[in-house]
């Protein structure tokens, strides 16, 4: 059963001149895995916008929509060894779904981007 659908787009220009402005930012909203991981491509920039557009996705797919209570760099995105995202249910994660759900469900996650958007869907369903 499908529990929440979220979706975002990111202006890759937006998150180029936040980055670029502000070098806390990075650490604000980014794992040091994630920053290692983008900062490794050669298209930087849209791929730290799609993961920008991934955790607002999936903040909006359990219903919270961006809340400065769940710290953003606590929301990792990581890549399996085939490149399919996936989102870390560290302790941070667990912590928010035992709130609002009495089990861990399965988050599934799709991210693109071109040189100037970056796309993210995010799906919560049970088992």
């Amino acid at each position: 059963m499908i529990l929440g659908i979220g979706i975002d787009n990111v202006d890759v220009e937006r998150i180029q001149k936040k980055i670029s402005k502000n070098p806390d930012f990075l650490s604000y909203v980014f794992s040091s895995a994630e920053i290692e991981i983008c900062n490794r491509k050669t298209k930087k920039y849209e791929s730290f916008a799609a993961r920008f557009a991934a955790k607002e996705a999936f903040l909006k797919a359990i219903g919270t929509g961006i809340d400065l209570s769940i710290p953003l760099n606590q929301i990792v995105i990581h890549n399996q060894s085939d490149g399919k995202p996936y989102i870390e249910i560290n302790d941070t994660i667990r912590m928010l779904f035992t709130n609002l759900f009495t089990f861990t469900p399965k988050v599934h996650i799709s991210m693109s981007h071109s040189s100037t958007e970056a796309f993210a869907f995010v799906i919560i369903e049970s088992d």
